[in-house]
């Protein structure tokens, strides 16, 4: 590296403030020579989060991160050197001058080609949705959805067309290669060796990363069809990666830091909608579900996370797994209930802000929204209804440490579903003896002895085990697997396993077993130990086509299906498609 050049970094870290720098994302408080606050890099309850403002360096003496200015805004934006000196050149107020950079130039050359690529894409799908007579259809239904010009204008919108291979086209006169094409992820090869566009016929949503550049788009079809999913969405490249990424952050994240709060929810349009109206500080997971990395994005500009997810079933799942993650990174989580077959987009254009803040301010906390699940679930008006659902509570009861809280719940819920206080205390103890004797540190659970009738349960359905051994052997990669799980999609054992495994949202596969009850604990030893040779690949395709079979099944069978049920079977195909 140049002499020049190094000056150059110097002189942006003696003009950037570090600790000014860092304040934007952590809340620093000084202390003594130092100011700190909580680690952005690790989960902590005390803060041990130091920068030094002097000698312009950060350390953090829980985890070890550490570093200077550059350092800090690579690692907490997941970024490369020299997008962090444009950054900080930008903040500087100095234009960077010519050097040779140290870091491999090929992978800097593709990041950069990616990112023009995206742009183009963007510019193109734009360009087309306003400008000629094929994006006239895109046009017209945005405006049904209460959409401007304005609108369009502001978050880029664009329509990809009806054919084949036009974006192919524009981007090779561009002076990109096919391969560069294809590993932008914005075209596809198909069987015969030919290149096609990924998004046809679809109202376009850019996808901009934290500094507001396109890293990926999704697509929604025009009208409704069984053989095309509803939502398309960019596969992972270099420069997108869903599980880092949260729709509307660029817009939100000023009105996230000054509220405190951010609030998240599931589609393209319920983003869009909210801020139309004023509600600047929302979210969206990007179609997947919500992961840890996700939490800790959100962490570093909220403490104050409000979920607002569809009202479906699918919806509710969704809304428990995503709040257990954010609560184990220490926010404060609540849900906000939308009303039955409402999602944020409808509701807030028919109720407006005020409609919609007042949900917030009513929003429920981690513990009563998985109350009122057990509620749906188990009916406490009959018996066995009652003797389930005070079993499942005593379950959810014994994980509270904090006796205090822990005995209000008790008190006020066996109140209300007149329960004795003493019958759900004594279920408590039980599971906390049990759950104590799982942590003991000489328990291991390699030894639970696997009897023939848990061996006879693994056989039932090869499918189905052979990917819930799968998923086991994969959970620290859980998030990928989460379109499949959902108990209507599994049978005998294998359904009630499913909900444990929802309800535990744990991607350590230790901590899962030590937690869950013993029947389970056996299911999921004698799933791990059986024989099976099969590519993950192949796994995966033969649940996800016994999924298929199993819904054609049901509306092919002789019933008289309402709306809403055929709507639910619909929504199951298109969550193992998308």
């Amino acid at each position: 590296m140049s002499g020049n050049f190094e000056e150059f970094v110097e002189k942006i870290k003696n003009t950037v403030d570090i600790v000014d720098f860092i304040s934007d994302y952590v809340p620093l408080k000084r202390s003594g020579n130092n100011y700190k606050g909580l680690c952005p890099f690790h989960q902590e309850k005390t803060p041990s989060f130091n920068v030094n403002q002097e000698n312009q360096f950060y350390y953090c003496f829980g985890c070890g991160a550490g570093g200077d200015l550059f350092k800090f805004l690579m690692e907490i934006e997941n970024i490369t050197f020299k997008e962090a000196l444009e950054v900080l050149a930008s903040r500087a107020g100095l234009s960077i001058p010519t050097y040779n950079s140290p870091y491999q130039e090929q992978e800097i050359l593709e990041r950069e080609r990616i990112f023009n690529l995206h742009s183009l894409t963007a510019r193109f799908y734009h360009y087309i949705l306003l400008k000629t007579t094929a994006g006239k259809k895109a046009l017209e239904y945005l405006s049904r959805r209460g959409f401007t010009e304005e609108d369009f204008r502001n978050y880029y919108l664009g329509y990809a067309p009806q054919t084949w291979d036009s974006l192919l086209k524009f981007l090779l006169k561009k002076g990109f290669t096919t391969e560069e094409i294809l590993k932008a992820g914005l075209v596809t090869r198909g069987k015969s060796g030919h290149y096609y566009d990924r998004f046809r016929d679809r109202v376009i949503f850019p996808i901009f990363n934290i500094r507001g550049e396109v890293i990926a788009f999704g697509g929604r079809i025009l009208e409704e069809s069984n053989s095309a999913p509803k939502y398309l969405n960019s596969p992972e490249t270099v420069i997108f990666k869903k599980s880092e990424n949260l729709y509307g952050l660029n817009w939100a994240r000023n009105s996230i830091r000054e509220s405190a709060s951010a609030i998240v929810m599931e589609g393209y349009t319920d983003v869009m909608t909210a801020h139309k109206y004023g509600l600047n500080n929302t979210i969206a997971s990007l179609g997947t579900a919500f992961t840890a990395e996700h939490a800790r994005l959100l962490k570093r500009y909220a403490q104050n996370i409000y979920i607002a997810y569809d009202a479906d079933t699918a919806g509710a799942a969704a809304t428990l797994r995503g709040m257990e993650l954010l609560e184990r990174e220490g926010l404060n989580v609540k849900v906000i209930q939308l009303p039955a077959s409402m999602d944020p987009d409808d509701f807030i254009k028919k109720e407006g802000k005020e409609g919609f803040s007042s949900l917030v301010e009513s929003a429920v906390s981690l513990i009563d929204y998985k109350v009122q699940q057990l509620e749906k679930e188990h009916d406490p008006a009959t018996i066995e209804g009652k003797i389930s659902f005070t079993k499942e509570l005593a379950r959810l009861f014994a994980r509270i440490d904090d006796q205090v809280k822990r005995d209000i719940y008790v008190q006020a819920l066996a109140e209300k579903y007149n329960i004795e206080i003493e019958t759900i205390n004594k279920a408590i103890r039980l599971y906390r003896s049990k759950d104590s004797k799982n942590k003991d540190k000489n328990y291991n659970y390699r030894y639970t002895k696997i009897d023939n009738k848990t061996r006879d349960k693994v056989n039932i359905n090869n499918i189905e085990g052979n990917f819930l051994k799968l998923y086991l052997e994969k959970i620290a990669e859980r998030e990928k697997f989460l379109q499949y799980l959902e108990p209507v999609n599994f049978t005998g054992p294998y359904k009630k396993l499913v909900k444990v495994l929802l309800a535990e949202a744990t991607d350590n596969l230790d901590e899962l077993i030590a937690r869950v009850d013993e029947e389970s604990r056996k299911l999921i030893m004698a799933l791990l130990v059986r024989d099976n040779h099969q590519h993950p690949r192949e796994i995966i395709s033969s649940f996800s086509k016994k999924i298929k079979r199993d819904i054609y099944r049901e509306l092919n069978a002789n019933k008289d299906y309402s709306l809403g049920e055929i709507n639910q079977l619909l929504l199951r195909f298109i969550r193992i498609t998308a």
